[in-house]
């Protein structure tokens, strides 16, 4: 049965690694995109700048899978709740560029860069409110998995 979750564990690993930096490597390519091809450019810098950083995010999470203390099914939302809240977070800026339309969920940004169609993009909206709902469910799991974890490690110790 350990040989089972063990399995698992390395599949999700290679999985998150890989998607973790292909979306790297989205974001470098989306800031390729020059702001004469899009509504509103501020949605290219942060699609740029979330899909990066979120992809980094998604490798250094890669690395914890080995100390998550979950059972198949846990593990395995946890990668499907961390592969929709990263990918979701850059979405919404890729949105919002072709749109030209924003989301209130952005007053300070919205503030200093006015999209020119407004800001009420319910995909804007929706992606972002996506986003914080399952990465912060992902980050919730990690910390129950690693708690688990050390919990584990010092029992097994006594």
């Amino acid at each position: 049965m350990a040989t089972d979750i063990d399995d698992l564990k390395a599949n999700l690993k290679r999985w998150t690694l890989f998607l973790g930096v292909l979306q790297i490597a989205v974001g470098c390519v989306i800031g390729f995109i020059p702001p004469s091809a899009v509504a509103w450019f501020r949605g290219i810098v942060m699609a740029h700048i979330e899909f990066t950083a979120n992809g980094v995010l998604m490798v250094a999470f890669g690395f914890l899978i080995a100390e998550l203390n979950l059972n198949s099914v846990a593990l395995k939302m946890w990668f499907i709740l961390l592969q929709i809240g990263t990918w979701t977070n850059g979405a919404a800026g890729v949105a919002a560029a072709f749109q030209g339309a924003t989301s209130k969920l952005m007053p300070t940004l919205n503030e200093k860069f006015p999209p020119p169609n407004g800001t009420d993009s319910a995909l804007v909206s929706g992606s972002l409110k996506l986003c914080g709902v399952t990465i912060m469910a992902a980050l919730l799991l990690t910390l129950y998995g690693l708690a688990r974890s050390r919990t584990t490690d010092l029992d097994e110790n006594v």
